[in-house]
């Protein structure tokens, strides 16, 4: 009785929010995203966990002689930003998403060359098809603005390249090199190479490309870890895989210097060994599981509808049609398999009849595993067939959409909808149609695709405006949904598609102190003055990851 006694004590301890606070934060409007408690005036720390979340004399009962108080002077909380996909670590490279026509380009390669004098390679990112004349990027453009060093820059979807005549020459590339499966080489008419690679083709040129050294992976995950910080972010999933990568992490853990949570995926991969998945099981135990854990796998069904190689059930509107890059029952089988090992499976499937195969064989583990709490996921959704929506919530999948692809930017609406044609435009990236279907959503960037900007991408998904606020009213506006909700998607149902929402994705007592102070009250003010919402302050496991000026 006596060892029962102490142990219910114990326990009334661990659960109490009695003892003194480290940090308190008090006379703030906070937005918990809790249903039962959805709005507070005060946040207590100790450690990285919340011991309180509630009224500021709740909070200010906790004070002791040591505690650090933040007057939050009325401005807007919400828990820390999850992104539930995005590839973290990526190269330094020639930044041109901003770049819209084949001068701008051309102005961002010269300048770069200039600044990078020693490069062997101009490596770089982010041109949209709409950037080049009848969306058809070619060589000749990269030509015109260097010629004597090999250029590749990577499409902003990352699943096409356009090269310049050196590099392709480089790599042997010729009109007579054949396409490699799931891949193309573009060809013009009269079958010379025009410098677009998609997809596995883009590889062709990618595996010459010098690696970055141990230095440069290190010096560039701190600039991210910073910038991402600096956007409210304190979780992200690593949609993508690299072993190279591990080392570096370990030594910024080691530095203390994480700013984010990681959920990582390993390869999902039809001939993985049962070595692989003892590695792969390895690495859950050899990262610290708050800040880095390992739990899903990233696999590849489809391409892009840009390149139109997105598996569709009927043709794009030019006649082509996409890339499936499994066959059902491979995919089955390999499903099956990593969902016995205990991992969730993410599928990129973006076409309508990718989705439906991913869609199939998540059906089929139902059928062939034993139950578990799996939440299988499926990445980016764009297009998919209305009959399948509610299989969503049916098969408890989660809908790992990005909102920021839904901005209707040069692109979007002179490349992308044209070749869906209308009736597939109208319901591509609608993200209402998955709300409305009972789908458990959770928003991501895809960056370096998009942005990694959280709340650029709550703007879009509730205005489904360009930052400029084009086109007035919005792209198919029907589909617009309100700005909690697009929050709550960057944080409650993130984390629950991570595993996570007994840590975070709320602000509740117990909880790790994950949270964002913005300039504005996003939830209540109307969605169009998102836009010019700040991040004041970021605070991740009870310390500030980042802190703008006027927040000090």
């Amino acid at each position: 009785l006596l060892v029962l006694l102490v142990a219910v004590v114990f326990a009334a301890c661990q659960s109490s929010p009695s003892g003194t606070a480290e940090r308190v934060f008090v006379g703030g409007r906070i937005w918990t995203g809790n249903g039962q408690q959805p709005w507070v005036s005060a946040l207590a720390v100790r450690g990285d966990r919340l011991v309180a979340v509630g009224s500021d004399a709740e909070v200010r009962a906790l004070c002791g002689a040591s505690t650090e108080v933040v007057d939050l002077r009325g401005q807007f909380v919400c828990p820390g930003f999850i992104d539930a996909h995005l590839h973290f670590l990526v190269r330094e490279q020639l930044e041109i998403d901003e770049a819209d026509d084949v001068a701008a380009i051309q102005r961002c390669m010269r300048e770069y060359a200039a600044l990078n004098p020693s490069s062997p390679w101009i490596i770089g990112r982010g041109w949209g098809y709409a950037a080049f004349p009848d969306n058809a990027p070619h060589k000749r453009y990269l030509d015109e603005a260097l010629a004597d060093r090999p250029v590749v820059l990577r499409e902003r979807d990352g699943h096409m390249s356009v090269c310049n005549s050196k590099a392709l020459a480089l790599a042997g590339i010729t009109r007579d090199t054949p396409d490699p499966e799931h891949g193309r080489i573009v060809k013009d008419a009269a079958g010379e190479p025009t410098g677009e690679l998609q997809e596995s083709a883009a590889s062709l040129v990618g595996r010459l490309l010098p690696s970055p050294t141990a230095e440069e992976r290190h010096a560039s995950l701190v600039r991210l870890l910073d910038r991402a910080a600096s956007y409210g972010l304190t979780s992200v999933c690593q949609a993508s895989y690299s072993s190279e990568d591990l080392p570096i992490f370990e030594r910024v853990i080691r530095e203390d210097g994480m700013k984010l949570r990681f959920y990582w995926a390993i390869p999902f991969e039809a001939d993985a060994s049962d070595e692989d998945f003892a590695t792969w099981r390895d690495l859950q135990k050899r990262f610290p599981a708050q800040l880095v854990k390992f739990g899903c796998a990233k696999g590849m069904l489809d391409g892009v509808v840009d390149a139109q190689t997105a598996a569709m059930f009927e043709p794009y509107t030019t006649g082509k049609n996409g890339i499936a890059m499994w066959e059902q029952p491979a995919l089955d089988a390999a499903v099956a398999r990593y969902d016995r090992a205990g991992f969730q499976v993410m599928l990129h499937a973006i076409g309508d009849r990718a989705i439906h195969m991913a869609l199939d064989a998540y059906e089929n583990v139902k059928r062939v595993n034993p139950p578990r709490d799996s939440r299988h996921r499926i990445e980016h959704i764009e297009v998919p067939a209305l009959a399948d929506l509610p299989r969503f919530r049916e098969l408890g999948v989660i809908a790992s959409t990005q909102a920021l692809f839904a901005n209707p930017d040069k692109t979007t609406l002179e490349n992308y909808s044209p070749l869906l044609g209308p009736e597939r435009a109208s319901i591509a990236n609608a993200f209402k149609l998955f709300d409305d279907a009972g789908a458990v959503q959770a928003f991501g960037s895809d960056w370096p695709v998009f942005s990694m900007e959280v709340l650029t991408g709550i703007y879009c998904a509730a205005t489904r405006m360009t930052q400029q606020g084009t086109p007035a009213g919005g792209y198919f506006p029907e589909h617009c949904i309100t700005v909690e909700a697009a929050l709550a998607h960057f944080t409650r149902d993130a984390a629950f598609a991570c595993f996570d929402e007994h840590d975070k994705g709320t602000l509740e007592r117990g909880k790790f102190a994950d949270f964002v102070v913005l300039s504005q009250n996003i939830v209540e003010e109307p969605a169009a003055r998102v836009s010019s919402a700040r991040v004041l302050r970021t605070v991740m496991g009870g310390r500030d990851s980042f802190s703008a000026p006027e927040a000090k």
